[in-house]
């Protein structure tokens, strides 16, 4: 939820209000506004092929006790199979051998049926202040299901395909594809990223 991308930084939204970089698989946590919007349809063309173009809150309403049972023959509006529950999906960016200024990130994501999402990044190796993000998610794809992660200023932060209902692929992270596979795991409890209920609230779903 690949590789033989060369290693640079870009910049991601300044409604984090820092600034953000990836390199190789790696990235500085902290954010700023890119100089270029990445669309929920600019991601839906770009998995589905359709454009050759790199693409990459109140308390949070995580829908905890409200999952739709699986075997529901037909899901709702926005809905994916996947994510019929609150999940958090853990893993790190690494970075490539050859890049000494890669540093590897730690991600926590944590998804909701009604489409919001957060995140926490530290950097993995000396900690510091982690940077917090969220927004809404949406599919793109299918076979396998894939997502985007997308700001509140409709930016795509990462593209993400589920390997299975355990595991996501990192195919893209703030506009640049990992030089190493990377994955994420869902982990057994939900981090509702806490760090964030005070934050102004997100409508992902109508």
């Amino acid at each position: 939820m690949f590789v033989k991308r060369a290693v640079r930084s870009l910049p991601l939204a300044a409604v984090l209000g820092l600034t953000l970089f990836v390199a190789g698989c790696a990235y500085n946590p902290q954010v700023q506004e890119p100089p270029r919007a990445s669309t929920l349809s600019d991601a839906q063309d770009q998995a589905r092929g359709g454009r050759d173009r790199t693409q990459a809150g109140s308390q949070l309403s995580i829908g905890l006790g409200q999952a739709k049972p699986a075997a529901a023959k037909e899901l709702a509006a926005g809905q994916i199979r996947e994510l019929l529950e609150a999940r958090t999906f853990l893993g790190t960016v690494t970075c490539s051998p050859a890049d000494s200024a890669c540093m590897p990130i730690r991600l926590t994501i944590t998804m909701a049926p009604n489409g919001l999402w957060r995140m926490r990044a530290n950097h993995a190796d000396h900690g510091g202040e982690p940077v917090l993000s969220q927004g809404c998610w949406h599919q793109t794809g299918t076979n396998p299901t894939r997502i985007i992660l997308q700001t509140q200023n409709d930016t795509v932060l990462a593209d993400l395909s589920f390997l299975h209902d355990q595991q996501l692929r990192v195919n893209r992270f703030n506009y640049v594809q990992p030089t190493l596979e990377t994955h994420l795991s869902r982990q057994p409890e939900v981090d509702p990223i806490s760090e964030l209920e005070n934050q102004t609230g997100i409508t992902c779903r109508p």
